[in-house]
């Protein structure tokens, strides 16, 4: 069974209903929804109209998959990576179609609540409408991959000193590093630098600390944000900035083989005009008759 009409007004009117315009202004009045429906006050008066329309916006995601499959077909469709992207999207959404039918049971679900969120990320289909959106994205991929090395070096830190920190200052500092996945949180925000210094200074509240062992906190924390923080997230970044601009750089090189190849032409064809000249004289330069007399007369 065919999913568009077979008269030509009909696949006209689907794939207008169904635009890359049409479903961009969709993504952005359900996004204006789902960011309105989070203020407690309007949600408290709208909350309902909201639901509905964000509800609708959804079943308009999943039509527009099944428009866009029966117009180019599944392996057409599934071949391009913003449909996969789109097609990820609107699946994880479909569960949250069940929340109006029973909704006593299943609307405070955690699992729904979260797969609702999915929804969100269908604004980011707006990027494909950026400038050279492909070009950024490779450069990021590129970026992310030439950084694994640096991420596990990071993480590996980041592990080192959280397991520390438990064992260290763990009954000191509970709410910081009760456990390993507390501390490696903490150590997490400590190799960000920002408010890296709170943490020894809630340490140095404690009224078991003496002057030597926060001398040692105070140093174990500042090693930990200078290894992790400073250099640790400098190199990646460096590694990361650099990954990113190689495209230009490829560009650049680009040009300048052209160039060589164009200067290369260009002598060639000096030289060709020099020997073009050359023979012309000593044509000019022979005796008058020498060239049309027969040989051997």
């Amino acid at each position: 069974m065919e999913l568009i009409p077979t008269d030509s007004f009909g696949q006209k009117l689907l794939k207008r209903l169904f635009s890359e315009t049409v479903v961009l202004v969709i993504i952005v009045l359900n996004t204006a929804a789902l960011v309105l429906d989070g203020f407690p006050n309007i949600h408290a008066q709208y909350g309902e109209l909201l639901h509905t329309f964000d509800l609708a916006c959804l079943i308009y995601y999943v039509l527009e998959v099944l428009i866009k499959v029966g117009i180019l077909s599944w392996p057409s469709y599934i071949k391009d990576n913003w449909n996969k992207f789109d097609f990820s999207i609107v699946l994880l959404g479909i569960p949250a179609l069940v929340d109006p039918i029973f909704p006593g049971e299943f609307r405070g679900a955690e699992a729904i609540l979260f797969l609702r969120m999915g929804r969100f990320l269908r604004f980011f289909r707006m990027l494909r409408f950026i400038p050279n959106v492909s070009h950024i994205w490779n450069g990021i991929l590129r970026s992310l991959k030439a950084s694994v090395g640096i991420f596990l070096v990071l993480f590996i830190l980041n592990l080192i000193t959280a397991m520390g920190a438990n064992g260290l200052f763990g009954k000191y500092a509970p709410e910081y590093f009760g456990d390993p996945y507390i501390s490696f949180y903490s150590m997490f925000k400590v190799f960000t630098i920002e408010g890296w210094y709170e943490i020894p200074d809630q340490l140095a509240l404690h009224e078991e600390i003496t002057p030597g062992m926060l001398a040692f906190i105070r140093g174990y924390f500042a090693f930990s944000v200078i290894i992790g923080g400073v250099l640790g997230l400098s190199l990646a970044n460096a590694v990361f900035v650099d990954e990113m601009t190689l495209d230009n750089n490829d560009e650049l090189e680009q040009l300048v083989l052209d160039m060589r190849e164009e200067i290369a032409d260009y002598k060639q064809h000096v030289i060709d005009l020099q020997m073009e000249h050359q023979k012309r004289i000593e044509e000019l330069l022979q005796p008058p008759g020498s060239s049309s007399q027969a040989p051997g007369s």
